[in-house]
């Protein structure tokens, strides 16, 4: 039998990798319980985007808001499966890839606060 760890394993111990997926996926988690916990407050009809030009500039349902922690594992699952694919490749593209997937979760983070602060 042979006991050398697969490409999957390698990447899944790789501590880059599993920190970063770690804290995506806890982002991610935070994420959806907050909008949970806010969109109960919130009327059927929010604002969804602000420009500084012209103001609110698009409405819609506050369950729309959940469009972005799913984006968030959509992106997260697409660069976990590119990443695990390319590791003993090109382990910089997944590290690269892996941390895209931590800084997208941030900025759905980020979106969602500010979000929240305009619909206050």
């Amino acid at each position: 039998m042979d006991n050398h760890p697969t490409t999957i394993q390698l990447f899944f111990n790789d501590k880059v990798i599993k920190g970063n997926l770690l804290f995506s996926i806890l982002v991610n988690i935070f994420l959806w319980i907050f909008l949970v916990w806010q969109v109960k407050s919130f009327p059927d009809l929010i604002s969804l985007h602000y420009n500084i030009y012209f103001g609110i500039d698009l409405l819609g349902s506050k369950y729309q808001l959940f469009l972005l922690p799913v984006l968030g594992l959509i992106f997260f699952f697409i660069n976990l499966l590119i990443g695990s694919m390319v590791y003993t490749k090109e382990k910089i593209l997944s590290y690269f890839l892996s941390g895209a997937s931590t800084l997208s979760q941030f900025i759905f983070l980020i979106a969602v606060a500010f979000i929240t602060i305009i619909n206050q």
